[in-house]
């Protein structure tokens, strides 16, 4: 999977994906880089976008890919794309805030899947440079990437 900013880095992260622990619980459904206001906002994957609007006053688009996960792009500040339009990955699709949300879920049986996405971007060489270490319990919050041991939100 492509990265969604070009030069992407783990330092641009401000706030690591952190499941929640129940469908309406707090987490971090998934990270919020730094960016420059204006900066483009690249297509990961293939898909159709199949949202594009405001939500809580925060712009959004969604892309739905050709394997069933849902592109998340959030506090974007313009899309060129609409609702119903094929994009191709690496192709520009918005221009970020000052802040960019990206996150992925998948729907399994009709239960949401919240996805960390440092999983799919850490074959991206300037990402793959930094381990992370994630306690065996799934618990450690010091991380920010703390858990649950719901098997249908852990990676592990």
């Amino acid at each position: 999977m492509r990265s969604p900013v070009a030069n992407f880095d783990t330092d641009l992260i401000v706030d690591f994906f952190r499941a929640p622990k129940c469908e309406q619980c707090s987490g971090n459904r998934g990270i919020e880089m730094q960016t420059q206001r204006g900066q483009a906002i690249i297509a990961v994957a293939d898909g159709i976008v199949s949202f594009r609007g405001e939500v809580n006053r925060t712009k959004y688009l969604v892309i739905l890919t050709y394997d069933n996960l849902r592109i998340t792009y959030g506090k974007i500040s313009a899309s060129n794309v609409r609702a119903g339009d094929r994009v191709s990955a690496g192709q520009q699709i918005a221009e970020s805030g000052e802040r960019l949300y990206f996150g992925i879920r998948q729907v399994v049986n009709g239960v949401v899947q919240y996805l960390d996405p440092m999983v799919f971007l850490a074959t991206n060489r300037s990402s793959a440079r930094r381990a992370v270490l994630i306690s065996s319990d799934l618990t450690s919050s010091q991380t920010g990437l703390a858990g649950i041991k719901n098997p249908l939100n852990s990676q592990c």
